[in-house]
């Protein structure tokens, strides 16, 4: 049998034997920081209550018209967009999972408040978040609009160079953000929403902690002894060298890893992953955001019965249950409360 089958398995006869007929819910804890999971085809609520989901980042992105993935390249920007184009394709897409979130009974977080609510109810819950702040077109007014439809966790860029910044596969052309692109900080700061810095360029990270008055995140990538450049190719480049990492926990930020089968091969090769950045930069500013249904080529972590087992691999290298629980969620908890303080 293989392993992972086997470790299922033996936690659902344990549950069993405990209950004789059938367990309490356990407590809901984990987080994932980033992922393209579907609803529609899939009963999320089911699938998180299962595995102890406490929250997932539902991610959309704008400049999914615009882009392309090109074998051996990666993804790509093809063609420019239409005045309006992108906005209009994120509000769409937004529509769709509120809509998919109303029907599955998932609340969309959006208050210090609420998380506790969640917490005290052992109920699951969404955070909307915006990958790429492709939809602003350029218009600041926009990102007060998305919060008020939900939207509390956004990314500055994605594979597009854009009004905000560079991004970390494309040659550069700003010098990192933009003045747009730090007026944008500034402003999810004042709004309550979570500033994300993955696949901003290093120089691009750098200046949004600059501007930053609360922590941010990484929330989907790798951590790296080299200065990632943007010709390294699209998995490498979107690395966050070690020195930058250090300097979001500094700021109390969170790094999620993400779980690509190109890079960590196995499951445990991503365990160890996660045990050796937490080594590096402390177990409070290590997270998973797995970006399942995002990674061509597969993820080692596909689905969230995977997640679950992530506890006990940690475990069973050493981790104590404190700095588990930090890693598998509790760090992105109180990193997201941090910034909706507005």
């Amino acid at each position: 049998m293989h392993r992972r089958a086997f470790l299922r398995a033996s936690a659902a006869l344990a549950t069993l034997c405990l209950t004789g007929v059938r367990a309490a819910a356990a407590p809901l804890s984990r987080c994932d920081m980033h992922s393209h999971v579907g609803a529609t085809r899939l009963d999320l609520r089911e699938a998180m209550v299962k595995n102890g989901m406490l929250l997932i980042a539902r991610t959309l992105s704008a400049d999914r018209a615009v882009i392309q993935n090109e074998p051996g390249k990666g993804f790509r920007q093809v063609r420019e967009p239409e005045p309006g184009e992108l906005a209009a394709h994120f509000d769409g897409r937004l529509a769709r999972v509120r809509e998919e979130n109303m029907n599955r009974n998932l609340t969309e977080v959006t208050s210090v408040a609420m998380l506790q609510r969640l917490r005290a109810g052992n109920e699951p819950g969404v955070v909307l978040a915006a990958e790429g702040a492709d939809f602003l077109e350029g218009d600041l007014k926009r990102l007060e609009t998305m919060r008020a439809k939900n939207v509390v966790h956004v990314q500055l860029v994605h594979y597009r160079v854009s009004e905000v910044g560079d991004i970390s596969t494309a040659m550069p052309v700003h010098g990192g953000l933009t003045a747009f692109g730090k007026d944008v900080v500034r402003e999810c700061n004042r709004l309550g929403i979570l500033v994300d810095v993955a696949h901003c360029t290093q120089d691009g990270m750098a200046q949004a902690l600059e501007v930053s008055s609360k922590p941010l995140v990484y929330s989907h990538g790798h951590v790296t002894a080299a200065t990632p450049h943007w010709a390294n190719g699209t998995r490498r480049a979107r690395a966050i060298s070690t020195a930058m990492a250090k300097r979001v926990a500094e700021k109390g930020g969170v790094i999620g890893m993400w779980t690509p089968r190109s890079q960590y091969r196995t499951f445990d090769g991503y365990v160890d992953a996660l045990v050796e950045t937490a080594g590096i930069l402390g177990a409070q500013h290590v997270g998973v955001g797995t970006d399942i249904a995002g990674i061509p080529g597969g993820s080692v972590v596909p689905t969230y019965d995977d997640f679950a087992l992530l506890d006990e691999a940690l475990a069973k290298r050493g981790v104590s249950a404190t700095d588990i629980a930090a890693i598998l969620g509790g760090n992105y908890l109180r990193v997201l409360a941090q910034a909706l303080v507005a």
